[in-house]
């Protein structure tokens, strides 16, 4: 036993030594920023308050007779509470909106479930009226270098066909807000 040991470390040995001759070095740049804070931005729904549901209400299937049709307009905010403290500075800024597009790509699809509503989409607005298909860069938005900066949306049902069944209507849209 002592011999299979003596032989083990040996072998160590040996090992060792022969992997040093073909050591190198080199140097790894590790770079980041901590920041004393961040910049917050809250979902104002109507009626004021923050939270990230926003109540479309409800609608009778029955409402819609063709497609393109848009019911239930509920607007929405996203706010910036201290422009100072996110370190603007004469900037502007656009909204991405993201989540699963309908057939067409137009719209936001509504939560395909067993129980959903089938032949309608949810339609998202800028403040000034303009479309925001998926993924589409909102237009610019002035920002506040000193105080709050409300960026004004709405949101619409949608119908995608002629004929729109009951159901459940929820979508779950991310937003990306990219300082200029």
């Amino acid at each position: 036993m002592k011999k299979s040991l003596l032989a083990l470390s040996a072998g160590l040995v040996f090992a060792a030594a022969g992997t040093s001759a073909f050591a190198n070095s080199g140097t790894i740049n590790f770079q980041g920023k901590i920041t004393a804070a961040t910049c917050p931005i809250e979902v104002s729904p109507p009626g004021g308050g923050v939270g990230s549901a926003v109540p479309m209400g409800e609608v009778a299937a029955a409402t819609f007779t063709a497609i393109g049709q848009e019911y239930n307009r509920t607007q929405f905010e996203l706010v910036v509470r201290d422009g100072a403290a996110c370190g603007f500075a004469d900037n502007t800024a656009t909204v991405t909106f993201t989540g699963d597009a309908d057939a067409s790509g137009d719209f936001f699809a509504v939560t395909p479930t067993s129980d959903g509503a089938r032949g309608v989409a949810i339609a998202l607005r800028d403040g000034l009226g303009n479309m925001l298909n998926p993924g589409a860069d909102s237009n610019e938005f002035d920002l506040n270098d000193t105080g709050e900066t409300r960026l004004r949306f709405s949101a619409t049902y949608r119908s995608t066909a002629a004929t729109v069944t009951a159901g459940a209507a929820n979508a779950d849209v991310g937003f990306t807000v990219a300082i200029q």
